[in-house]
């Protein structure tokens, strides 16, 4: 699954290297790039702050749980092992969507960008209309791994480009 990351590698890691390839793309200036890199890391960190106090606030049982527990189906796995922590909201939805949001109020948006981040590991790019669109994926892999429920994706993305409003608000 490419949005699981390779062993060694993080969802942070993995934008922090999308936004190099769109430096990259687009021959960002040495300021621009350090300011890029700044902002980025700091959306990132304030939306796993703000999401993780969401996450033990509100407390959700997560999909392993649920259907193990309430629906009875004791041996149940997720596609990927599932986080230790509450399950509302994503993290990786928060973290994607705060990404997302720096990369468009920096470099307008895309019209079509190829990820070549695991293009090393045998990884197939994979091309996107926008910045938002690669969040959404991003959030989207959770569910799909049976770690997240659709709704705790919906307000991680939203929570993480709040964030980055706020950041950009106060810059």
């Amino acid at each position: 699954m490419f949005w699981k990351d390779v062993p060694g590698a993080t969802s942070p890691g993995h934008w922090l290297s999308i936004l190099q390839q769109v430096m990259r793309q687009k021959g960002t200036s040495l300021d621009k790039a350090a300011f890029a890199y700044a902002l980025t890391g700091t959306s990132i960190n304030d939306a796993l702050i703000s999401c993780f106090k969401s996450k033990y606030q509100y407390d959700l049982v997560g999909p392993i749980t649920y259907i193990r527990n309430v629906m009875g189906y004791s041996t149940w796995e997720p596609y990927i092992p599932a986080p230790s922590h509450p399950e509302y909201i994503s993290a990786p939805s928060s973290l994607s969507g705060a990404a997302a949001s720096v990369l468009q109020k920096l470099f307008d948006n895309i019209h079509s960008f190829t990820d070549h981040t695991y293009d090393y590991m045998g990884f197939t790019p994979r091309t996107y209309a926008s910045f938002d669109a690669i969040a959404v994926e991003a959030g989207h892999s959770r569910l799909f791994a049976g770690i997240h429920y659709q709704q705790s994706i919906i307000a991680g993305l939203a929570q993480g480009k709040k964030v980055t409003e706020n950041i950009f608000k106060n810059k």
